[in-house]
């Protein structure tokens, strides 16, 4: 009886040691998959709190989607690329995707604009409409990618627009080739900070 006592104890503490190293694996693994799934270059970027002294920033954080009156300052020529840039990022995203291209589309040119509609458009719009389409969709950036690679073209002087393309690249590649999805971003750097 007693050797069978010792040989119970010895059962339930080699289950409770495994139990333990079981529930500390299933601990790490979901606060490491969890980092991973939120690490993401466009959704971990919140720099619009930078700029929360412009009127137009804090109602886009506000409201989160595009309105008329967003949608008006977004397509002025006269408004700085980096305030439109915050009005974008303070609007954020959703895992569930969002519609803020397609509402800005509609608002300002009463259609949806495709790639073959490139061509004719400044570098503020082509910025605008591609980073409104990376954050609507930030698991597929890839529609975003050509209206930003027209808007650094036609602006490759611009830190924003540099700065915005590489998150969108990075985001691309990350799923993939996270080394990349960083050297993608390194590359628009100042050699000197």
């Amino acid at each position: 009886m007693k050797a069978e006592l010792v040989n119970l104890s010895k059962t339930k503490s080699m289950t409770s040691k495994y139990f333990k190293c079981l529930l500390i694996f299933l601990f790490h693994f979901i606060i490491v998959a969890g980092t991973l799934i939120a690490d993401s270059p466009l959704t971990s970027t919140p720099f619009y709190k930078a700029y929360m002294d412009k009127e137009i920033v804090l109602k886009a954080g506000a409201t989160k989607i595009m309105n008329n009156e967003i949608a008006e300052y977004l397509h002025s020529g006269s408004n700085p690329i980096d305030v439109k840039a915050a009005v974008i990022n303070a609007m954020g995203w959703d895992a569930d995707g969002k519609m803020n291209a397609m509402i800005y589309n509609t608002e300002i040119y009463n259609k949806q604009l495709t790639e073959g509609d490139i061509p004719g458009m400044s570098a503020d719009e082509l910025f605008v409409i591609g980073y409104l389409k990376a954050l609507d969709d930030y698991n597929a950036p890839e529609d975003a990618l050509p209206f930003l690679k027209a808007a650094q073209d036609k602006m490759n002087d611009s830190y924003t627009v540099s700065v915005i393309e590489a998150l969108v690249k990075a985001q691309r590649v990350m799923a993939k080739d996270f080394c990349k999805a960083w050297k993608s971003t390194n590359k628009v750097l100042p050699t000197r900070i």
